[in-house]
């Protein structure tokens, strides 16, 4: 194998805020709808809670209706529209007004939770896309663990983030509306409550901040131990074939133990921040009383009213700071998927239209040179693959025959020279048609923990039975498959672990052939095969060429594929040394047509 490009990219040169970013994950209009009817919500609430001001009034010794100040404008309001002021008609309005507030803020919050899923399938839907829709250079320097614990913990997080914010929105609506009632009800009293409210934001903001810290520490060590777990699961066994999986454990200890630190700090500063709350109010409550009734000699049931008032408005102040602490906590998942999302669509194959690929004559390598960065790979190759041949690129490890199997298929692209289909440059072709033209089986066999029948099509519903019966007999499998107890429909295990080796590459061939490709790439598909096996693969690969007149292109230092080839181009050190042909035996190219 070719060394990996290592390329940098910087995908997020200037970001938005984090809080933004969660809140236009979906639409906008979903989130500011969400907000008017929290925004109701409190002004309903507001409605209900103004109604205890005359109330005040009327509990009052020798109370009756208001006669001045903000309360006797509530009075006057209610009279002029036609009701008369009462205990029971404000009483009856506050528990309409919070009766109104629960209901608007279950729907809100029922919206909130929609969307909090939402935001979790879309961040997952984009990292797939992105995933998906990325060069080849990108992935080979990605660990597949990674994307693991991306799809899962970190969606999750970031669906739990928008709900944190949504649900601290609603917490500052409510602030914004016992504030305004507070100061209606007295200034000073208002100034108050912001005052305790402000000292209790700074008094426990360090708790914010290293809730926020281990939160970022915790996610990254969970990341990093789901994608190990997943790195070692796919290896497995040689792991415990040779009885080295218990280092492996060790290292989970360690990221388990850091986890189970972070985990008690970020709990501690979140039940700290709660719980140092409760003595803040009760110490806030305790002084105004004893201002109010010991020293200011107000009538008890002002005293209530502003007990409660300024209760509500602290307490809330709390709450939205513990709503603000949960945004913390759960926007380092939403950052984390966020950057790879970015950082995937950075490295976005630039896909082009282009002329649509014909393959009439056959493919030709003129003078293409490729490197990575300044350590070259290919050096000055020149060769032809004639339509209908089986053409075999050997040569030692490290000789770059994967990295010209990667040019032919766009993976990379040359730093010089050309790459001709039928005479026309590969760089103007529709790449996306070319590729649908060719069927590829890799050295690493990938077969799902599914049927044969889903691993032949791949669970596109185009093929049918015929379809996977066909591919089947073409690869050499159909025989072993009919002797299977459920036929295509055996589930074939993780990684194919069912099936033996041989067994595993047919049905990988299979695959390659269903959507009747017109050229089919092997690229060392039959090193780790016995020879007996690997010699009846390469038997049934060249009948399939002289009965159907497939293009086959097979990378390969074992002698079973050079003996059997038409043609044989010899591999060293990134250039061509040789090249055999069954018939002529000639060490020079044909040309097939101009590079237009």
């Amino acid at each position: 194998m070719a060394p990996t490009p290592q390329t940098t990219a910087d995908p997020t040169p200037r970001r938005r805020p984090t809080l933004l970013r969660i809140a236009t994950v979906i639409p906008l209009r979903r989130t500011l709808a969400t907000m008017l009817l929290l925004a109701l919500a409190g002004a309903a609430e507001g409605l209900g809670i103004a109604s205890l001001l005359p109330l005040a009034a009327f509990m009052s010794p020798g109370g009756g209706q208001p006669t001045k100040g903000i309360s006797a404008k509530i009075a006057e309001a209610i009279e002029s529209i036609g009701l008369e002021p009462s205990i029971g008609l404000f009483v009856i309005i506050l528990i309409a007004g919070m009766t109104l507030k629960a209901g608007l803020t279950i729907i809100a919050m029922s919206r909130v939770g929609r969307a909090g899923a939402d935001v979790q399938t879309k961040m997952r839907l984009d990292l797939i896309d992105a995933l998906l829709a990325a060069r080849w250079s990108y992935y080979v320097r990605q660990p597949v663990g990674r994307f693991s614990a991306s799809l899962s913990i970190e969606a999750m997080q970031a669906g739990e983030a928008y709900n944190a914010l949504a649900k601290f929105l609603a917490e500052l609506i409510q602030v914004l509306t016992y504030s305004l009632i507070v100061f209606l009800f007295s200034w000073q009293l208002g100034l108050l409550s912001l005052g305790v409210g402000l000292f209790m934001v700074l008094t426990l903001n360090r708790f914010v901040t290293s809730a926020k810290r281990q939160a970022r520490k915790q996610k990254k060590r969970i990341s990093s131990m789901v994608g190990g777990l997943t790195d070692l699961l796919v290896g497995i066994k040689p792991m415990k074939a040779m009885g080295r999986h218990a280092r492996f454990q060790t290292l989970f200890e360690r990221d388990a133990e850091q986890i189970r630190r972070a985990q008690r700090k970020q709990s501690f500063a979140r039940e700290t921040n709660k719980a140092l709350q409760e003595p803040i109010l009760a110490i806030v409550l305790a002084g105004g009383l004893w201002l109010s009734i010991g020293v200011m000699q107000q009538p008890p049931g002002q005293v209530i009213v502003m007990a409660l008032l300024l209760a509500r408005t602290v307490s809330t102040i709390g709450k939205a700071q513990q709503a603000f602490q949960n945004v913390r906590l759960t926007q380092a998942g939403f950052n984390a998927i966020s950057n790879t999302i970015e950082m995937a669509r950075a490295m976005r194959e630039q896909s082009h239209g282009g002329e649509t690929p014909t393959f009439e004559r056959g493919l030709e390598f003129r003078d293409v040179n490729f490197g990575f960065g300044d350590a070259p790979v290919i050096r000055g190759a020149s060769f032809v693959a004639p339509k209908g041949k089986v053409t075999t690129i050997t040569g030692s490890s490290g000789a770059g025959k994967t990295t010209t199997v990667d040019l032919l298929l766009g993976l990379h692209e040359p730093t010089g020279g050309a790459i001709l289909i039928d005479g026309r440059p590969l760089a103007d072709l529709d790449l996306a048609a070319w590729r649908r033209m060719t069927g590829y089986v890799p050295q690493e066999l990938m077969l799902f923990h599914d049927t044969l029948r889903a691993n032949v099509t791949l669970g596109q519903p185009d093929f049918d039975e015929a379809d996977v019966m066909r591919a089947l007999e073409q690869a050499g499998s159909a025989e072993f498959v009919a002797g299977l107890p459920e036929g295509i429909d055996t589930v074939v295990g993780e990684r194919g672990t069912r099936l033996s080796g041989g067994q595993r590459q047919r049905i990988s061939i299979a695959r390659a052939l269903i959507h009747r490709p017109q050229i089919l790439i092997l690229d060392e598909a039959t090193t780790a095969l016995d020879p007996e096996t690997e010699r009846a693969i390469v038997e049934n690969v060249i009948e399939l060429t002289r009965t159907t007149g497939l293009t086959v292109i097979a990378i390969s230092h074992q002698p079973a594929w050079a003996e059997a080839s038409d043609n044989v181009v010899h591999l060293a050190e990134g250039k061509i040394t040789r090249i055999e042909r069954r018939e002529e035996r000639q060490a020079e190219p044909v040309a097939l047509g101009p590079a237009a």
